[in-house]
């Protein structure tokens, strides 16, 4: 992939930013010797859980309720987002991993979604929304909360959060080259007589099944992660949207920054995008959808969400070492309206 010219004149040109409001935001890749030691940031349930290959995964076959949760991370189920790579084992059935937000560790409540191989194939092929680990069914339901995907895989990524009214939990499920499978939703979870209430985040693991590129974040209308990228490693930085179902299929732009957030740009009906307009939003502005980026410009779903975010190849432009760059959206009705802005995030380019 190459870097537009254009693209890195306007970053030169633009001079560093300051810093937007920080996320609240944990990451873990598991970079650890193989063994029985998870590293500290996490608590074990049961000390069935192991790293291999820098991978976090269950000890043993056929075993479920396997699971930690992380040690520092804490916020309410309303405003909790969690996201991990899944994988199977080889010659491994039965096996399933997911996480669990809104968790209470002493009981085990909370929002656990995980996807699985439900029919003994050694591939993942439903996922299963849950009250808590291993408690089979939000328990205002007479069954479990599941949906069969349309793609049966042996690794992917799964993403979940709840919605600002913190009565619906959605799930995101990629393939490992990150193509969508498909998004899910269970309500009625606040209301369950065992909601939600705890503030912890957990990984859910059962039979042998792996888990890597573990994060957790403070919910937020554009949630950005990993806060780096390294330019000589490179590297991707992930950005979802979720402007709520009010804004269901309306139009998002994503622009860019490298000047700040305050006072920001004003827009129409009053919204003021936190972005200081400058040479870099200008081309994000007029090159849509255009490398480094994904799409820039497209269309929110049922749930208002969309996923976009920012590529960079090994070895790029060494010299912008150090420089933040910041990210808003705009949603727009259809006749191009602004009706509402998210917050600003951003991506700090390391050497």
């Amino acid at each position: 992939m190459k870097i537009s010219k254009t693209l890195v004149a306007a970053v030169l040109f633009a001079g560093l930013s300051t810093t937007a409001s920080a996320q609240l935001l944990v990451q873990d890749d598991f970079s650890l010797p193989n063994g029985t030691n998870v590293g500290p940031s996490w608590v074990e349930a049961n000390n069935d859980l192991e790293i291999l290959n820098q991978k976090v995964r269950g000890k043993f076959s056929f075993v479920s309720d396997t699971w930690m949760y992380h040690s520092t991370f804490a916020q309410p189920h309303a405003t909790s987002k969690a996201a991990i790579d899944f994988g199977a084992t080889p010659n491994d059935t039965f096996f399933g991993a997911g996480v669990v937000i809104g968790l209470d560790h002493n009981t085990w409540g909370g929002t656990a979604v995980r996807v699985t191989d439900n029919d003994l194939d050694g591939n993942f092929d439903r996922i299963f929304f849950m009250a808590a680990i291993n408690a089979g069914a939000w328990y205002t339901q007479s069954t479990p909360i599941w949906y069969d995907l349309p793609v049966q895989v042996t690794s992917g990524n799964l993403t979940v959060w709840a919605e600002p009214a913190d009565d619906m939990v959605v799930a995101r499920v990629e393939d490992a080259n990150g193509n969508l499978i498909g998004i899910y939703t269970a309500a009625g979870i606040a209301a369950s007589p065992f909601a939600p209430t705890g503030t912890d985040v957990g990984i859910w693991i059962s039979s042998r099944a792996k888990a890597d590129n573990f994060f957790a974040m403070e919910h937020r209308t554009l949630d950005a992660y990993p806060a780096d990228i390294s330019l000589v490693a490179g590297g991707k930085q992930t950005m979802d949207l979720s402007f709520g179902t009010a804004h269901a299929g309306e139009l998002y732009l994503m622009l860019a920054s490298a000047s700040g957030n305050a006072p920001g740009t004003s827009l129409n009906n009053g919204l003021v995008l936190p972005l200081n307009a400058d040479a870099l939003t200008t081309w994000t502005f007029l090159n849509l959808n255009h490398a480094p980026y994904a799409t820039t410009l497209g269309t929110l779903d049922a749930q208002g969400h969309a996923r976009t975010g920012l590529t960079l190849p090994p070895g790029i432009l060494p010299g912008l070492a150090g420089l933040t760059i910041s990210h808003a959206a705009i949603a727009l009705d259809l006749g191009g309206v602004p009706t509402s802005v998210s917050n600003a995030a951003t991506v700090t380019l390391l050497p």
